[in-house]
């Protein structure tokens, strides 16, 4: 894997949010990833993980379902990153390589690979610590507009007021 030390570490301004508990992002979150982000000097988005058998199905395998958050995760936060919007997974196709391993280190890295007809089309990869990919990823995102967020989320006026910025973009 690439040296970290060469890379910038990211701020997801939304982890400040008392509201959001992401599995994949946020601190609060007991159960979940608690995932940081790095930026690659390419601009991809980046994170290093080594998945404990709280993650796992089989013995010693995270749970594929639990692989699928990680890239998930790290590509629509690129998109909230890269375009200052918030957008709701749309497809999410994966191609597991071979089975990830509990207690293993694990690079995630994604990219935004085209936008447009109101979509935002994302790839990501896993990577062994000796740079071998063991998963590809590709999906698609739609923009949230503010009455969804409002449905599906449950924000209030005030919730509006802080996080309003990242809704009701249009993608070409």
């Amino acid at each position: 894997m690439t040296d970290v030390a060469s890379e910038t570490p990211v701020k997801l301004p939304w982890l400040d949010e008392p509201r959001f508990h992401c599995f994949g992002c946020s601190p609060r979150n007991k159960v979940g990833l608690a995932l940081k982000m790095i930026r690659l000097e390419d601009g991809r988005l980046a994170s290093d993980i080594v998945f404990t058998e709280d993650y796992a199905s089989y013995p010693g395998v995270v749970h594929g379902g639990i692989v699928s958050v990680l890239v998930d995760e790290l590509m629509g936060d690129l998109i909230a990153l890269d375009h200052g919007l918030l957008a709701f997974s749309v497809t999410l196709r994966t191609k597991f390589l071979e089975p990830l391993l509990v207690g293993l280190p694990y690079r995630a890295v994604a990219s935004i690979v085209g936008v447009g007809d109101g979509i935002l089309r994302t790839e990501a990869d896993v990577l062994a610590a000796d740079d071998r990919v063991v998963l590809m990823s590709s999906a698609t995102y739609q923009p949230i507009r503010s009455e969804q967020a409002t449905e599906h989320m449950g924000l209030d006026p005030a919730d509006h007021a802080r996080i309003g910025h990242y809704f009701d973009h249009q993608m070409g």
